[in-house]
């Protein structure tokens, strides 16, 4: 009975013991798992390491930063040098500044207008017109070289610089033949010449453009312009206006002696007249206008000739005119006649 009555108390510490042991073993268990949380928490911050640190990158590092640069910063760059190129020297001005379009004038089948890269026979030469050219553009305003102006055009895809002397305004024939405007100048410029006004000549005439007389279709061009004008009737400056027909001798002299006498018989007095049509009498020549005029309207007048000569000594009168900034001028004079 003592025997079980002390070994009961044994018993029950021995088990007391294992218990607290027990015990003992599970208390380290909780310090295990901050342990094992460690590696958890340190890949974190490792990542969060290698984002900052990819952030320096991603702002030095080329391939980022072309990425970025354009879409942020370079819009405005981007789109203005482009347009610089388009809008000045590439694009051509699709119209003229002036609403009008232009052709080549006075320049011979056999021949062009030069275009160039600037004003002046010293500029590089870019392209040509040929005489027939008829949809020219005037693109900005002209520059005065050497007493001719030459102006920017635009030609299909020639580009450049012409010498404006050789443009003249596109007019259909049908409008200029009704335009009140062109007889109104025709019957002033009859009346100057009548008169002998060189004053009033100026009015008719532009003063850099000038005049472009022929004593025949086929003698020379002379052209008269600016201070030769007001002085035409009076003047006795000796001019070569080529040879006679059927003699061959030389006509050297005024304007005076050679032409104004022609002006007052077979214009000033004349009731006959045609707009871009040669009237013209008998003749064993041919009647044409000279190489490059055929590009101007004109008017024709015809004094027919008298009995007392079988009509022989008719002629006629071909006046060409032309628009130019919205005003009408008288471009040139050429005579008809019986020939041989």
């Amino acid at each position: 009975m003592n025997y079980c009555a002390w070994k009961r108390p044994l018993f029950f510490f021995i088990i007391i013991l294992l218990i607290t042991a027990c015990r003992a073993q599970s208390t380290p268990e909780p310090l295990v798992l901050p342990t094992i949380q460690v590696p958890t928490t340190a890949p974190l911050a490792e990542n969060s390491r290698i984002e900052e640190a990819a952030q320096p990158p991603a702002t030095t590092q080329p391939a980022p930063t072309s990425t970025l640069a354009p879409v942020i910063v370079d819009p405005s760059p981007t789109s203005t040098p482009p347009s610089l190129p388009t809008t000045a020297p590439a694009a051509p001005i699709p119209s003229s500044i002036d609403g009008q379009t232009y052709r080549v004038t006075f320049v011979k089948a056999d021949d062009v207008l030069n275009v160039r890269s600037g004003p002046g026979v010293d500029n590089e030469l870019v392209g040509s017109l040929l005489p027939t050219a008829n949809n020219v553009q005037i693109t900005g305003e002209g520059q005065l070289v050497t007493g001719s102006t030459w102006v920017p055009i635009v030609a299909g895809d020639v580009q450049g610089w012409v010498n404006g002397r050789f443009l003249t305004t596109s007019l259909n024939a049908d409008t200029f033949c009704q335009d009140m405007n062109v007889q109104v100048l025709l019957q002033a410029f009859r009346t100057a010449v009548a008169n002998q006004d060189g004053n009033a000549l100026t009015q008719f005439i532009h003063p850099e453009r000038g005049l472009r007389i022929h004593r025949h279709w086929w003698n020379p061009e002379l052209r008269f312009q600016g201070d030769d004008i007001p002085t035409l009737f009076s003047s006795t400056t000796d001019h070569d206006w080529g040879v006679a027909d059927g003699t061959g001798f030389a006509m050297v002299g005024p304007f005076s002696e050679f032409i104004l006498p022609l002006l007052q018989t077979h214009f000033v007095p004349t009731e006959a007249f045609a707009c871009n049509e040669i009237l013209q009498g008998g003749t064993a020549g041919i009647v044409q206008l000279p190489d490059g005029y055929q590009q101007q309207n004109f008017y024709s007048f015809n004094f027919p000739g008298t009995d007392e000569f079988a009509s022989m000594n008719w002629g006629t009168w071909v006046i060409g005119i032309e628009q130019w900034q919205g005003k009408f001028y008288v471009t040139y004079l050429v005579h008809f006649e019986w020939e041989i």
